[in-house]
């Protein structure tokens, strides 16, 4: 799923009209459709109240402003991410061009994929643009401005993990070799590989699924005490499903001595965050509950 971008107005330089003025004629007037404004004025209008459409008009009207449309994006990497996701997409007044938005993708991803797939940089110097990497691996596996294929879509989806540090790009390598989303083989072994990536740099959904393939022995070897340890970690950073599962382990000794007390400590704070099924669950172990957990009545009473 494409994120969404928030669009500001284009950015110019303060005198960039001041550059681009019509040398004078022999009569001594400006070969210019326009009055002559200060370039400040001009620059500043442009930038409270322009979009990359109005931009795109102006470069019609003068010879001297074809170019305004990418002078306005390489004023930085946000503004010519901000173009490609309008050309992209047909938003801010542009007429929707998926080749010209993924060439510009392209020019500021700084990666280039081998002939074996492999992702590598172009300038060892220069940073790579994780969005710009996600957005062409998209592209890649819908077909949008580019032919269909699903292996360089995976290729640049890791190389947004490995060379652009997004995590979440490994999670969701993870969840197309799980399911075989865009055509591509299920391979339970690479899910867990990247589910292990993206758990290690802390994502909490990559910790919860990389505990249930600890759980179900599903892609790596079965392993309770490594599923709780992950389903622990998850739950400390809020993941209601996974407290529920932690409070599963305790009270089924799973990986850990069985601790029904323990377990109805867990429950109660999974049900704190609107779990039903642990409500249910503190229900059942109440008489152990209501002793361990001061309160568990009034939640349970809601």
């Amino acid at each position: 799923m494409t994120t969404a971008t928030s669009f500001q107005q284009p950015i110019l330089p303060p005198l960039y009209f001041d550059n681009l003025k019509a040398p004078k004629t022999q009569q001594g007037k400006r070969d210019c459709t326009t009055s002559d404004l200060p370039a400040e004025i001009l620059s500043l209008c442009l930038t409270r109240f322009a979009d990359w459409g109005d931009l795109a008009k102006l470069a019609q009207v003068q010879k001297s402003w074809s170019n305004i449309l990418d002078d306005a994006a390489d004023q930085s990497t946000e503004t010519k991410w901000e173009l490609s996701q309008a050309l992209l997409h047909g938003t801010c007044g542009l007429e929707k061009n998926a080749k010209r938005a993924f060439r510009m993708m392209r020019e500021m991803s700084n990666v280039t994929i081998t002939d074996d797939n492999e992702p590598e940089k172009a300038d060892d110097n220069a940073e790579c643009y994780a969005p710009a990497l996600r957005a062409i691996a998209d592209c890649y596996f819908i077909g949008t401005g580019v032919d269909k294929e699903a292996e360089l879509g995976l290729a640049w989806l890791k190389a947004a993990f490995e060379l652009g540090n997004d995590t979440d790009a490994a999670y969701k390598t993870a969840i197309i070799y799980e399911y075989g989303h865009h055509q591509v083989h299920v391979d339970v072994v690479a899910a867990a590989e990247w589910l292990q990536k993206a758990a290690e740099e802390s994502h909490v959904e990559a910790m919860a699924e990389l505990a249930l393939c600890y759980e179900l022995g599903c892609g790596l070897e079965q392993d309770d005490e490594t599923a709780l340890d992950w389903y622990t970690k998850a739950a400390n950073l809020g993941h209601i499903t996974s407290k529920y599962s932690v409070a599963e382990a305790f009270e089924e000794a799973r990986g850990v001595p069985q601790s029904d007390a323990e377990a109805c400590l867990w429950y109660y704070r999974a049900a704190l965050a609107g779990d039903e099924d642990s409500k249910k669950s503190l229900r059942r172990l109440y008489d152990i509950a209501r002793i361990v957990v001061p309160g568990v009545t009034e939640i349970l009473n809601e």
